[in-house]
């Protein structure tokens, strides 16, 4: 009977265990609830981790920003110093004028002797013969006597031999003259050259006068300009010239106006140049 009455109350027990144990199971499985406050959890984490990772992308702006900042740093320790001479636009140094003479690519030959090209023809310019080289001596030199007051003559001293023509040349033919070398006006033989040199705003008139002695084969010339005494631009020109540019040459008028030398049929690579400095 003992028996019989233990043995009941061991089964109540061990019954009442396994009712226990199926709602624990039952219970997480019911809560939904609790699963999806969960999710939402995760979601607020997951968030909480964006809004975590944007305070580091707001680091890389801020990083940007300070980058003007770290920029400014230097300007500011530059600001207590002085201020670099290259900061401050220097002022180019005024360039010289340059000269008619120096465009042209004109060059100056010493005084001396040196030696020209001359036209050789028989009995009329148009009947050529051949060129050849004359020996030339050339002297510049300046002087008030005969001169009116606040003008000064420039003598050229030219002496020429022709030894070296053709055996077939009976004539020969050449050309001289002097022009400005700031301009490169020329100017006109044995007469006034209007407004031809200009000194501190106000202009004057030259005269050149062209003087030959002939003692064949050497001939002696002399070419004077009359100019103020203050004027140092004359260069005087000797050298080629054929038929054909003396034809153009006496069909200019040059009382209309002034030429340069250029405007001249004038083969400048074969003529020389001298000035009384040799510059």
């Amino acid at each position: 009977m003992k028996r019989k009455m233990l043995m009941s109350v061991l089964a109540a027990a061990l019954s009442a265990s396994l009712l226990a144990g199926c709602g624990s199971t039952a219970k997480p499985a019911d809560s939904g609830s609790v699963v999806t406050a969960g999710e939402e959890d995760g979601t607020d984490a997951a968030e909480e981790a964006d809004v975590e990772e944007e305070p580091g992308s707001e680091e890389s702006e801020e990083a940007d920003v300070e980058e003007p900042g770290a920029g400014n740093e230097p300007e500011e320790a530059d600001a207590g110093q002085e201020p670099e001479e290259s900061a401050v636009p220097e002022e180019e140094p005024e360039q010289e004028p340059v000269s008619w003479l120096e465009e042209q690519g004109v060059t100056i030959t010493p005084q001396g002797d040196s030696s020209v090209r001359f036209y050789s023809y028989d009995s009329y310019p148009e009947d050529y013969v051949d060129d050849f080289m004359a020996d030339v001596n050339v002297a510049i030199s300046e002087t008030t006597e005969g001169a009116e007051e606040g003008f000064k003559k420039v003598v050229v001293e030219c002496t020429y031999d022709v030894s070296n023509n053709p055996d077939a040349c009976t004539n020969w033919m050449y050309s001289y003259g002097i022009f400005d070398r700031d301009t490169g006006v020329y100017f006109r033989s044995d007469a006034k050259t209007k407004d031809a040199v200009e000194i501190e705003g106000e202009y004057f008139d030259v005269r050149t006068k062209w003087n030959k002695v002939e003692q064949y084969p050497v001939y002696h010339a002399t070419y004077t300009l009359d100019c103020p005494a203050d004027y140092d631009g004359a260069v005087f020109l000797f050298g080629y010239h054929t038929s054909e540019m003396k034809e153009i040459f006496n069909q200019i008028d040059f009382t209309a106006g002034l030429y340069t030398l250029d405007e001249l049929p004038y083969d400048m690579e074969s003529l020389r140049y001298w000035t009384l400095t040799d510059e």
